[in-house]
């Protein structure tokens, strides 16, 4: 399948100049400037090695022209930060999960494409008993990843779950949840986390707890943990 992308003169540059989109974004950078803070003081900074400098502006226009639909203002945000890492280099997200950079995301559409064709292949084996949700849609644009196979994504679908973040996992209870209302909470909310060393909101029944975890090198973990009452 082809995809056509839009320029970013129409599509993200035209966003960056909205007032409020500025504001939403530059709070995404102000949190991670604050995760990155804490990850320095805490000497804890093998896995910020690990990522890449921003993606140049060419880059991101590349990924936008691979890409049927516009890329959601904090995913274009957060490539202005750090293009990504090699894969498993820098798990400083919350479940050990790594950012993909462009190259990696110019992917998300075919791979998505051949997860919904699995998905109807094996809801056709059996329909009538077939109870699972769709665990891939063309709008669902993988964005970071874990070396035991789970995925975050971006649902750029439009309407009230415009810019969720879900976690795919084939192995688990729930093959997608979604986990935050969009990435710039996930990235605030770890922010907020690190200072106040509570736990991050993750799903009803578990939080993401930041330890730090000596080594060596020195890393953080996200732990999960089941919430009590």
């Amino acid at each position: 399948m082809g995809f056509v992308g839009l320029p970013l003169s129409r599509g993200v540059r035209g966003s960056l100049r909205c007032a409020g989109t500025v504001s939403v974004m530059s709070d995404v950078v102000q949190a991670w400037s604050r995760i990155e803070s804490w990850l320095r003081q805490h000497q804890c900074t093998n896995a910020l090695s690990g990522l890449r400098p921003p993606a140049s502006e060419e880059a991101v226009q590349s990924l936008q022209d691979a890409i049927a639909y516009p890329l959601h203002p904090h995913l274009v945000q957060w490539l202005g930060i750090h293009d990504g890492a090699p894969l498993y280099d820098a798990p400083v997200w919350p479940g050990g999960h790594v950012p993909y950079d462009v190259e990696g995301l110019k992917g998300g559409p075919e791979y998505m494409e051949e997860m919904l064709e699995e998905f109807d292949e094996q809801r056709e084996e059996d329909p009538e008993h077939w109870i699972l949700d769709p665990w891939a849609d063309p709008l669902w644009l993988p964005i970071a990843g874990t070396q035991t196979g789970q995925s975050l994504l971006i649902d750029h679908r439009p309407g009230d779950t415009y810019g969720n973040i879900i976690e795919l996992d084939y192995e688990g209870s729930e093959v997608t949840a979604v986990r935050w209302k969009d990435l710039g909470e996930m990235v605030r909310m770890m922010a907020e986390s690190l200072d106040s060393g509570s736990p991050m909101p993750y799903s009803p029944h578990y939080s993401r707890v930041p330890q730090l975890d000596e080594g060596p090198p020195r890393h953080l973990n996200w732990t999960l943990e089941k919430i009590q009452g």
